[in-house]
């Protein structure tokens, strides 16, 4: 079913997001990123596990891929990218979605 985060929704049928009633325009990539992410909120994932189940066998980029999906999907979803309140960084580790409305 659908996904949510205090005014950040996601819909894996439809393959949409958004936030309150904005649609929120992802590339694929970036919406298996957050979907994974959302569905599994609150723990912290290394670059290496989020390849492994995100990308797949197919990756051929490097820990920079990661990190460039994450700025990108901030710079939509986040009301502040500079303070992201969604996609956090755990330092030492990767990254993590919160769920704390």
């Amino acid at each position: 079913g659908m996904l949510r985060a205090d005014s950040l929704w996601l819909d894996p049928q439809a393959r949409t997001v958004g936030r309150d009633e904005q649609r929120l325009e992802l590339k694929p990539r970036e919406f298996d990123l957050l979907h994974f992410m959302m569905s599994n909120p609150g723990r912290a994932w290394t670059r290496d596990q989020l390849i492994e189940r995100v990308w797949g066998k197919s990756f051929d980029g490097d820990a920079r891929t990661v990190d460039l999906h994450i700025a990108r999907l901030r710079s939509k979803i986040e009301k502040d990218p500079s303070d992201p309140r969604y996609v956090e960084t755990v330092w030492g580790v990767g990254y993590r979605f919160q769920d704390e409305s």
